[in-house]
């Protein structure tokens, strides 16, 4: 990695059904194009202090770390407590066992406290096995921490914001000259102009489908944000099988401003 870059790895772009979906006959599932192959939506921050911030656990973990050759994490985030985002969070356990020390996990408190009812094996582990012995192949070295709006990971400096997605609320952060804004049905007017104020390289943004959603941005809606936002690049993610990759590459570069689908295992970077 070059000095003073960071890189985003796309793990997954696809909404909670992944493409192509169970049952689905439909040309965008059907199709013999690897950009509309879709694991759950996850993405993987390599900063260039050589840290690795894994962002959610989706059910596909082990074979988004598999495909991408990713042996190590130092530290993850979640961003919300819904299953397409925390069910693989288990897959996070071979890479505990050479460990000193657990890895952080970082959340804001109501999702951590779902987490704890979900997972109690992992992070209510005395109460869990308070009456019997801990059998079998080992528990996941995972330790939680609560964020703040300005907070530090592994000494890089972050920025959070709550986004509105149905009866939750999602981790929207900036990270350098980076924003991450995922599962929300829309982005409040405080975060919008930080998000401006950041003059961002790049910018991911979540956009599930053409019509409008109940708790997710559709594209529309999504294409107003990323203009207004003006980063420098704007990467569209949680798609779902309405999107078709190459249609929609042609129908945004007509636009004024770079915004564009992702795919998955697509490798980006940003500045300091």
């Amino acid at each position: 990695m070059k000095n003073n870059c960071n890189e985003v790895v796309a793990l997954g772009t696809g909404t909670s059904t992944g493409i192509p979906m169970i049952g689905c006959s439909c040309k965008v599932c059907c199709s013999d194009n690897p950009k509309n192959k879709r694991y759950r939506t996850s993405i993987l921050l390599k900063t260039s202090s050589n840290k690795t911030i894994l962002v959610d656990t989706t059910p596909d973990l082990r074979s988004q770390f598999l495909e991408n050759n990713i042996v190590d994490c130092d530290a993850c985030i979640i961003t919300h407590e819904h299953a397409d985002h925390v069910h693989g969070i288990d897959d996070l356990r071979p890479l505990t066992f050479a460990k000193q020390s657990p890895i952080p996990v970082y959340t804001y408190d109501l999702c951590a406290d779902h987490l704890r009812e979900k997972f109690p094996y992992i992070f209510k582990t005395k109460d869990h096995f308070k009456n019997k012995a801990v059998l079998g192949g080992g528990i996941p070295k995972l330790e939680l921490h609560s964020i703040e709006q300005d907070s530090k990971i592994l000494g890089e400096d972050f920025e959070f914001f709550l986004l509105p997605h149905g009866h939750t609320k999602t981790l929207s952060f900036i990270h350098k000259k980076f924003g991450f804004a995922v599962d929300c049905k829309t982005i409040p007017r405080p975060w919008i102009e930080k998000l401006k104020a950041s003059k961002l390289d790049l910018f991911i943004l979540d956009c599930v489908k053409r019509d409008p959603h109940q708790t997710h941005l559709h594209l529309d809606a999504a294409l107003e944000i990323a203009k207004e936002v003006g980063a420098k690049r704007t990467g569209l993610i949680h798609m779902g099988h309405e999107l078709e990759h190459e249609h929609m590459t042609q129908e945004l570069n007509g636009l004024d401003f770079d915004v564009f689908p992702l795919y998955d295992r697509q490798i980006l970077t940003y500045g300091e």
